[in-house]
């Protein structure tokens, strides 16, 4: 098991030593992903980074991603089709990387608020993201091969991260203050309603 704490990965064997120091990053962790026996990181600064580390902790690659937005809210790398997608709020678009960190393509998307808090996870086919803003607060499935919006849902709250599972997209969030607490609403995934 791996934990995290802002900057620093742990590693628990199975009688739960801990190894400290395992990772050592250099800003905080956005997003982690695994894929093929090795961690992508996306990592705080400016520019962000995308680190690479194999299982044992060693770093494989490092490449530069060029968001600034600097904010460290929200899952904004995801791993689909043996390619790394990494929103970039700055530009108002999704930069696609080979696995060895090179340029794959850029697909705009100006349905992307310039927010400090956007979250992106993969969607069932490999084609699309869903993609969820906190300002304004919505949730919507866009389309990597034409740009396009499949569907969007605004919300009342804060949503804060998105997961799909089977044909539901799992979306987490609060409310607008501490009376409002904390919800998961359940989206269908091909029209995007409650």
């Amino acid at each position: 098991m791996l934990v995290l704490t802002t900057t620093l990965f742990s590693r628990f064997d199975n009688e739960g030593n801990q190894t400290k120091n395992f990772i050592q990053l250099p800003y905080h962790a956005i997003t982690i992903r695994a894929h093929q026996d090795q961690m992508f990181v996306l990592v705080n600064g400016n520019p962000y980074q995308v680190m690479v580390y194999d299982l044992n902790g060693d770093q494989v690659k490092t490449w530069n991603h060029t968001d600034k937005n600097r904010s460290w809210n929200g899952n904004k790398l995801c791993i689909i089709n043996n390619q790394v997608l990494a929103v970039d709020v700055t530009n108002q678009r999704i930069t696609v990387y080979s696995l060895d960190g090179k340029t794959e393509r850029q697909i705009t998307c100006p349905q992307m608020p310039y927010s400090t808090f956007i979250s992106m996870c993969a969607a069932a086919g490999g084609n699309s993201v869903i993609i969820t803003t906190h300002t304004p607060p919505a949730v919507f499935r866009f389309n990597l091969n034409t740009s396009a919006v499949i569907w969007k849902t605004d919300l009342t709250g804060n949503p804060f991260c998105s997961a799909v599972y089977g044909r539901a997209v799992l979306v987490g969030g609060c409310g607008y203050n501490a009376k409002r607490g904390v919800w998961i609403k359940v989206l269908n995934y091909e029209t995007g309603k409650f």
